[in-house]
């Protein structure tokens, strides 16, 4: 579940797309619904896999992905990206959060970590920041 509060707490994002990898369908589709009200661009991909195998990942100014999925976990698709030289600022997020996840995103240089239930108005912050830096 997400908590959501109103759009109207700072204005037009910043530019730049912002590319969602989470296997949860309502969750990924909550995610885009609340983050497009925020006038994000969005794209939404499945897996992992489907994210690595689409040509926009290029193009992410900001990578929000879940920790937990089939195939390849969040960490390893950012380990995957980092050996192309393309990986764009990432929020990992997890229903699961343990030392262990947190230390490999520590040294992975995750820019965030957000356990869910995730709280729209954070994940809206870090990612104005993050696309406001780039």
């Amino acid at each position: 579940m997400i908590a959501a509060p109103s759009p109207a707490s700072g204005g037009n994002a910043p530019h730049g797309l912002v590319c969602i990898v989470e296997d949860d369908e309502s969750v990924a589709d909550s995610l885009r619904v609340f983050l497009e009200t925020y006038d994000f661009q969005i794209a939404v991909f499945a897996s992992g896999m489907s994210f690595l195998a689409d040509r926009r990942h290029c193009e992410a100014g900001c990578l929000v992905i879940d920790y937990h999925m089939p195939g390849m976990n969040g960490l390893d698709v950012v380990a995957e990206l980092r050996r192309e030289g393309r990986c764009p600022p990432t929020i990992l997020v997890t229903g699961r959060l343990d030392d262990a996840i947190a230390e490999r995103a520590r040294r992975a240089a995750i820019a965030g970590v957000l356990e869910k239930p995730l709280r729209v108005a954070t994940l809206v912050g870090m990612i104005r920041g993050i696309l406001a830096n780039r």
